[in-house]
C-alpha cells in the first residue's frame, strides 16, 4: 500500500491540501444556498484527493453511484478533465454491486437501502470507499455516512471498515469528520 506523502517533503502535495482545505471551506460557506446534492456530490469528488488504495493502478479514478442517482449531472460535471495521481476521473452507474470492484469511490443511495447490508457483503474488502446518506450505514459497514448538522453537510467516518479494505484516509480528512469510529458497530468514538 502506498504510504501517505510527507508534506516536509513534498511541497506541491501540501500546495493540493491547501486548495482543498479552502474548497472545503467554500463548501461550509456555499451550503446555505446549495442543495445538499450539489454538496455531496463535491465531497465526493474531493475524498478520491484525500485516499490512498492499491486499487486500479494506471486506469481511470471511478466513482460509482449505485441507485438512483440523486447527483444529476453535478458529479459528472466537477469531475470533468480532472485528475487524481495521474488518473483521469470517471463517474460511472453501477447496476450490480460486483461490478463496482472496478471503482475506487461507490455512493450507495439510499433507494438501494433494503439490500445495502448485503450489497456491502458483495465487495467484501475490495479496496473501494463506500459512502451514503442512508441512516445506520457506518454500522452495516460502510465507510462515510453523509449526515446534516445545523443545516450543513458533513460526515462520518468508520475508520476499521476502510482499513480493512486497504484504504488509506489522510488525517486531513479525517479532522473535518463529525466523527471517527472504529469497530464494526460503529461505537466506538475516536474524537
Amino acid at each position: 500500500m502506498n504510504q501517505m506523502p510527507n508534506p516536509k517533503r513534498n511541497p506541491r502535495w501540501c500546495l493540493r491540501a491547501l486548495l482543498a482545505c479552502l474548497l472545503g471551506a467554500q463548501l461550509l460557506c456555499a451550503q446555505a444556498t446549495a442543495r445538499e446534492s450539489d454538496v455531496e456530490a463535491a465531497y465526493l469528488f474531493n475524498f478520491g484527493k484525500f485516499m490512498r488504495t492499491t486499487n486500479h493502478p494506471g486506469t481511470a479514478f471511478k466513482i460509482g453511484i449505485l441507485g438512483t442517482n440523486p447527483f444529476g449531472s453535478k458529479l459528472v460535471q466537477l469531475t470533468a478533465q480532472e485528475m487524481i495521481d495521474g488518473r483521469p476521473m470517471k463517474v460511472v452507474e453501477i447496476a450490480k454491486p460486483e461490478d463496482a470492484r472496478t471503482c475506487d469511490i461507490l455512493f450507495v443511495d439510499e433507494s438501494d437501502r433494503a439490500r445495502m447490508e448485503r450489497d456491502l457483503e458483495q465487495l467484501g474488502n475490495a479496496s473501494v470507499l463506500t459512502v451514503s446518506t442512508s441512516p445506520d450505514f457506518l454500522k452495516e459497514g460502510g465507510m462515510i455516512q453523509f449526515v446534516v448538522q445545523q443545516n450543513r453537510v458533513r460526515f462520518a467516518v468508520n475508520l476499521d471498515a476502510a482499513t480493512r479494505a486497504h484504504i488509506q484516509l489522510s488525517s486531513e480528512l479525517l479532522k473535518v469528520a463529525v466523527s471517527v469510529s472504529s469497530g464494526s458497530a460503529a461505537g466506538e468514538e475516536r474524537r
